[in-house]
């Protein structure tokens, strides 16, 4: 299986921290970020990785290489405008559409527990599977709110004051089926306009709860917070 990671964005608001290097690279110890998940995919056998560039792309490329010193592959898939999330990912489409499905990630965010039951999951009738978690501070992401009874999603909702919710952990199994729902050449975000627009359409998006610990370097707040996690209790398989 191939895993696509979004490490194109600007990452603003953690400038004022980092702001010689991308996001993604933002050093934990002597390790750049990016370095421990795609660790973590190849724990679990995912060893063809293709990085969704843009800004900073030249440090990415000479940070991370072919993937040799990692024991995986790396392509580059090089945005020169940056489209928003689901525009990076249709960017990267001729690496993707012959694959049966194929997993997506965003490039700032973190999963400590065992991610294989995920992995694993058939899509089945769904064109894509979200792995979710439940956390106290759902304002700062969004929401995902689902049927009744069901892992099926019924509907997103933006950024809101609320404090308990359902959140997206950064990790996405998709289809091939979903590029055609995302326009060409304009800015185009995978969670508040591709999904919703993949819903209206009928189409089956479902959760998959994980287990562990979700963890998000996007602001300096929660960086600093990473930086101080137990590294052999959070990144296990």
């Amino acid at each position: 299986m191939i895993a696509a990671i979004l490490v194109g964005g600007k990452g603003s608001r953690l400038q004022s921290v980092i702001s010689d290097v991308p996001k993604p690279l933002a050093p934990v110890g002597d390790t750049p970020f990016l370095f421990l998940l795609i660790r973590k995919l190849a724990s679990y056998g995912i060893k063809n990785i293709i990085l969704l560039t843009g800004y900073l792309h030249d440090k990415i490329e000479s940070t991370c290489g072919n993937g040799n010193q990692l024991g995986v592959d790396i392509i580059y898939s090089r945005e020169e405008t940056l489209l928003g999330t689901a525009g990076a990912l249709l960017f990267a489409a001729p690496y993707l559409k012959t694959e049966s499905t194929f997993l997506f990630l965003n490039g700032d965010t973190f999963f400590s527990g065992n991610l294989n039951n995920f992995i694993m999951q058939s899509l089945d009738d769904n064109v894509a599977l979200i792995g979710v978690k439940k956390v106290k501070e759902a304002d700062r992401f969004g929401s995902i709110y689902l049927k009744s009874h069901s892992n099926e999603i019924a509907f997103f909702a933006e950024k809101q004051q609320q404090q308990n919710g359902l959140v997206s952990a950064g990790i996405y199994k998709l289809s091939p089926a979903v590029f055609s729902a995302i326009p060409e050449n304009q800015a185009y975000s995978l969670e508040t306009e591709l999904y919703p627009q993949l819903l209206t359409q009928g189409k089956k998006l479902s959760v998959v709860e994980l287990d562990g610990v979700f963890y998000d370097i996007g602001t300096p707040e929660s960086y600093a917070e990473f930086k101080l996690i137990d590294a052999d209790q959070a990144f296990i398989p």
